[in-house]
């Protein structure tokens, strides 16, 4: 198996995967210049936490370096490295650096700079196998990595963290460790702004866990007055932040000082997040993740970005330690698991196929999509196109000079890409999406998503490779994954019964799916034709 290292200045966190599936992660708070001689120990301890065996492949990514006990990264990195053989002598040992390749620890102590704080570009680089076109935003304890992916290629501006700084890809802002005198210079105090005290009377963790989106146990690191981490301790501290204290600050007070500070974090992730989007006006769409997700996604939004969160693809453990999940997942060579692995259910969610045949009758097609668009505001629903002409063209091919039938299968499938193209263009608030992940997030959106199947289809490659399986096929299949209520075939004029749809259907379609075939012009009017009864062969 292979076990994934991200090991920072004062978190470490561990994770174990298998062909692709998180099998166990860990985080533990860890000063390291407290306690540097204890790092070995803490990895061991991790280790077993997680159930390493001696066999199992390392693969570490580090921040550690930055640490104030170290005169250079050069001198960091190779403490981190020497705990890491301490801990694990036998094992084999990857360092992943910022350009995204592995090197051995050997070639690490060589060329520090290239593996130094390097844990971004694992998460980034994972990210982009699953979404071609996006910005990740993971927003950590101390820091806000915001990385573009442009085609399924991370182009970051910026590799050290300078660089990083003056591109805005990386941002000194986090939920729990950033000092609330870093966020800002004035908070509200009976109707007027007050300057906000620089005498590190508390954090971001303060804000957000009185605010409700941290819980205690999130609280990782010790609180500058000594005292526990609770609501209560919480609002002292903030109280503390203007120079005042509970009896001159009541409830509501705090309250307006904590959604100040949260609001002018959002505001300033929100102006990288613009900044860094600026240089690539095709990219929609803002992976979130990191114990500050919840900054992260109020930031995209305010950008005027659909969110993903990554904890919906990933897990929720997982996302949360995810530069150690994406490392593991890098050197193993896979994809992670979860894209596709099913969707939450909801009783009402429909999927409607729209065949590509429709093109046909085009009067009707639009007629249909303004119909679909008045359902959308009312029912969950996700559209999959059909490949009609688009496809016609590849089985043209294929009867004319032959083609190898993996190739005649992805062909078609890009044809139903490029027909969910012309659908989201024709549709008011349609949104062309890849995977469950984005299809959530167009719906919370309150968009039509329309699936491009092909990314997530490539993926999972759950049907056999012949002209049996049709879009009707892949549009059950994909009912099934996304745990829909029903599946409409929207077909031309006259179609019905079981003999409209290909062999391979009645295998792709779940037992408890209702499946209704709808001529075009019916659509308007939302009587279908009875749904048919399916049988697996």
């Amino acid at each position: 198996m292979v076990i994934g290292w991200d090991i920072g200045g004062v978190n470490t966190k561990v994770a174990r995967v298998d062909g692709g599936r998180v099998l166990a992660v860990r985080g533990r708070p860890f000063e390291l210049q407290r306690a540097p001689g204890e790092l070995t120990s803490l990895l061991r301890g991790l280790a077993r936490d997680v159930g390493v065996e001696p066999d199992d492949r390392h693969a570490v990514t580090m921040t550690a370096e930055l640490s104030q006990m170290f005169r250079t990264k050069r001198e960091g990195v190779a403490c981190v490295l020497d705990a890491v053989d301490a801990a694990f002598p036998e094992s084999p040992v990857h360092v992943f650096t910022v350009r995204g390749e592995f090197l051995s620890p050997v070639d690490a102590r060589r060329d520090p700079l290239a593996v130094a704080a390097a844990n971004w570009a694992a998460t980034a680089h994972v990210v982009g196998r699953h979404h071609a076109d996006a910005l990740l935003v993971d927003v950590g304890t101390t820091t806000t990595d915001i990385i573009p992916i442009s085609g399924g290629v991370v182009v970051a501006r910026g590799h050290a963290d300078p660089e990083r700084l003056a591109s805005g890809e990386l941002v000194y802002t986090g939920a729990l460790r950033t000092p609330v005198e870093a966020i800002a210079t004035h908070v509200p105090f009976r109707g007027a702004p007050a300057g906000v005290s620089a005498e590190g009377f508390a954090l971001a963790g303060d804000v957000h866990l009185w605010r409700g989106d941290l819980a205690a146990s999130d609280y990782s690191v010790a609180a500058p007055d000594g005292r526990p981490a609770t609501r209560e301790f919480a609002g002292e501290r903030l109280a503390r932040t203007i120079c005042a204290d509970r009896d001159l600050v009541d409830e509501a007070g705090i309250t307006a000082i904590a959604n100040a500070l949260a609001d002018a974090q959002v505001a300033r992730i929100a102006a990288a997040v613009r900044q860094v989007a600026g240089r690539h006006p095709h990219i929609r769409e803002a992976v979130v993740t990191g114990l500050g997700a919840f900054l992260g996604r109020g930031a995209a939004m305010a950008a005027g970005l659909d969110v993903v969160p990554l904890a919906d693809e990933l897990g929720a453990d997982a996302a949360r330690c995810a530069p150690a999940v994406c490392v593991a997942l890098l050197l193993e060579g896979t994809q992670f698991r979860d894209v596709g692995r099913g969707f939450t259910p909801r009783h009402d969610l429909l999927v409607i196929k729209l065949g590509g045949s429709l093109l046909a009758h085009p009067e009707q097609l639009d007629a249909a999509l303004a119909t679909i668009g008045d359902m959308a505001r009312r029912r969950a629903l996700v559209i999959v196109p059909g490949g009609g002409p688009f496809a016609d063209v590849v089985r043209d091919v294929d009867e004319r000079i032959g083609l190898p039938d993996d190739a005649a299968h992805w062909m078609a499938v890009l044809a139903m890409d490029q027909y969910a193209h012309l659908i989201a263009g024709r549709l008011a608030g349609g949104l062309v999406v890849a995977n469950p992940g984005e299809i959530r997030s167009s719906l919370a959106n309150q968009r039509v998503p329309v699936l491009a199947p092909s990314r997530w289809l490539k993926e999972s490659d759950p049907l056999p490779h012949t002209w049996d399986v049709t879009s009707d096929s892949i549009g059950a299949w994909i009912a099934g994954q996304l745990a829909a209520q029903e599946l409409w075939l929207v077909k031309p004029p006259g179609a019905s019964g079981p003999s409209a749809v290909d062999p391979y259907f009645a295998t792709a379609c779940p037992p408890d799916l209702k499946v209704s075939i709808i001529p075009i012009g019916n659509l308007r009017q939302i009587h279908p034709a009875p749904a048919f009864t399916h049988q697996r062969p």
